[in-house]
């Protein structure tokens, strides 16, 4: 397998490009978010030039615009082209009466909270309408569920239940655990570029709700490389830190709201971690057994020893 995390285009460092990671081989390929709509041509050209994938799954991992907003354009051309496709994402509906119950204030009924869900997570349901308007497979990205030869390891039934209930209570401005609640419950994939090399992909969940961290070679660092997170990780794994490898997909722009990964960057060099892989130097590609990583279409050297 190889796993590529996409960039910026044409130089362009401000536009909120968001996150977009690709795991394929000679015949399948996993989406993982995609953020903006050139990231989905980014997606369109690689299949271009690999006419033996023919299978498609598209994991989105939470309802935030710079990590769906390329989503519908690559399903529209996908559709066009007839691959076959399916989307794994929260269905939040399915968790109506768990959250009913979370609430427990007898001002809400099953109804209202279907409403208050539609409403609030407006762009996952969107995806699924059109998903299914084009006859795409939708499967609720519940933890344990596979994803090809990946799986949905997070979050936990509960863990989601406890977000959605927030978000309901707090019109969708709330936070749990310092992460806004359209973040916290980021679908989590685990996956192997070969059987000896698991990663772990995160969108921007709660890195409290991140499990089994010491089980990964590969980390996304959660929330474009933001420093608390980042350090909160860090400090989890404990030594164990110095052997892991870390990546950041920081597409997000130079805006007053940017994400921004300087100041963690500069903290791991600080305190001698290895370098992550940080998509503001280009588009990153890492490769199954080799143990080779590019950016740029620049050979970085040995990727397992450095």
């Amino acid at each position: 397998m190889k796993l590529k995390a996409l960039s910026h285009y044409d130089g362009d460092l401000e536009t909120r490009f968001g996150d977009c990671l690709l795991v394929y081989d000679s015949m399948h390929l996993i989406v993982y978010d995609c953020g903006h709509e050139k990231h989905a041509e980014r997606i369109k050209s690689i299949l271009e030039c690999n006419s033996l994938i023919q299978e498609i799954y598209i994991v989105v991992s939470h309802n935030d615009s710079d990590h769906t907003d390329g989503i519908i354009p690559l399903m529209e051309y996908l559709a066009e082209k007839q691959y076959k496709t399916t989307i794994y994402t929260s269905l939040y509906l399915k968790s109506a009466e768990k959250i009913e119950k979370i609430l427990d204030d007898g001002r809400r009924n099953k109804k209202s909270i279907c409403d208050h869900i539609l409403d609030i997570f407006d762009r996952i349901a969107e995806i699924v309408e059109r998903a299914m308007e084009f006859d795409f497979n939708v499967i609720d990205a519940k933890e344990g569920t596979a994803v090809l030869s990946a799986e949905i390891v997070g979050p936990s039934e509960d863990e989601f239940a406890e977000v959605v209930a927030k978000a309901i209570e707090d019109e969708g401005a709330g936070s749990i655990n310092g992460e806004t609640v359209m973040n916290a419950a980021s679908v989590q994939l685990k996956l192997y570029l070969d059987k000896n090399t698991p990663v772990l992909l995160c969108g921007d969940a709660s890195p409290e709700y991140l499990k089994a961290l010491s089980s990964y070679k590969i980390i996304q660092f959660p929330h474009h490389g933001q420093f608390d997170d980042g350090c909160s990780i860090l400090e989890k794994l404990g030594d164990a830190s110095y052997m892991k490898e870390f990546i950041i997909s920081d597409n997000t722009g130079n805006g007053k709201n940017a994400g921004g990964s300087e100041e963690l960057v500069a903290y791991m060099k600080q305190e001698h971690y290895k370098a992550a892989y940080n998509t503001l130097r280009g588009e990153i590609t890492i490769l199954e057994k080799i143990g080779v990583s590019t950016c740029k279409g620049v050979n970085l050297g040995g990727f397992y020893n450095k």
